[in-house]
């Protein structure tokens, strides 16, 4: 039996709950604004999730393993060449073996959760359930239960309703305080939490932030969450976030000449291509990434996605 709906209409959380309890075997594929999703499931359980927005991947390898940022360019690039498209690079990504094994079954199932957590509190897409028997090359991740997944994103969605009262839009911008109030809340400054503060810089808003960290987005809100409740931080109400494009490709020029020299003018992309569309500005920044970042350092790298980012944020 085929499942079709709008998410928007039912709710993705109640669908997967069906197919949990009614214990079915299929794929579920979903259809959002900018990315697709195919949920594996055998006997109501989830064997993997595959997602064509690979954001969430590469920060879990650059968190996690010992890959730079050219060599998974390269990866992803060598995919994108052959199959002209990214849906599928994470099945492809851990076939190739890259992941060492004391690692892997804690890593992939680390990617499942994130990516499940991700798409379960959007609230605009379309679904169909296609009921059939499990790809074989789907055989390298260890089975999750629904109801555990199902009951850590309840709990979630619990948190983010209280946090969301203190931090109404991810518009605002943390301001890190000078001086912290008598009897404020002591906050444990992990690894983790440092790499939130040290993104703060009193003009990114909550948006960039996320697009810059390694760290999953509701650690990061969470993260903001408790730093203003501790007054490490303060909230700054959103400004006009307008980006000019043409600011943007001048400071990737200024990066990309810095870099190459003379060679940055031969390189076949056209930032001044950038206009005041998301597509523009998607399709110059798939062509910097596959025709530029294997030559550049990973921090420059970084710095670009981060431009480019702001840029479609502000669209």
């Amino acid at each position: 039996m085929d499942i079709k709906g709008n998410i928007t209409n039912l709710e993705l959380f109640d669908v997967l709950k069906f197919l949990d309890i009614s214990k079915k075997t299929g794929v579920l594929n979903l259809r959002f604004d900018n990315f697709a999703a195919k949920l594996f499931i055998k006997n109501g359980m989830l064997y993997f999730l595959s997602i064509s927005d690979n954001i969430i991947l590469e920060k879990l390898i650059m968190k996690h393993l010992d890959l730079n940022k050219q060599d998974y360019v390269q990866m992803l690039e060598k995919y994108r060449s052959y199959y002209k498209t990214v849906a599928g690079f994470d099945i492809y990504f851990f076939k190739l073996g890259v992941i060492s094994k004391d690692k892997e079954n804690e890593f992939i199932s680390n990617y499942i959760m994130e990516a499940l957590n991700y798409i379960l509190f959007l609230s605009n897409g379309e679904f169909a359930f296609d009921e059939k028997p499990l790809p074989d090359v789907i055989d390298f991740a260890v089975p999750i239960n629904f109801s555990s997944v199902l009951s850590e994103c309840k709990k979630r969605r619990d948190e983010l309703a209280v946090i969301s009262k203190v931090i109404p839009s991810k518009n605002h911008i943390p301001v890190i305080t000078t001086n912290k109030t008598v009897g404020s809340r002591p906050i444990s400054l992990s690894p983790a939490v440092w790499n939130v503060l040290s993104t703060i810089d009193g003009r990114r808003t909550v948006n960039q932030i996320i697009a810059l960290s390694i760290e999953n987005d509701f650690f990061i809100i969470k993260t903001l969450y408790n730093l203003l409740q501790s007054n490490y931080i303060r909230l700054e109400p959103p400004q006009n976030t307008s980006v000019p494009a043409a600011d943007v490709a001048e400071s990737i020029k200024k990066i990309l000449k810095e870099q190459l020299g003379s060679k940055a003018d031969k390189i076949p992309i056209n930032l001044n291509n950038m206009k005041s569309d998301k597509q523009s500005v998607t399709k110059v920044m798939d062509e910097t990434t596959r025709y530029v970042y294997m030559f550049i350092d990973g921090n420059k790298a970084a710095k670009i996605d981060s431009l480019f980012k702001q840029l479609l944020m502000s669209m």
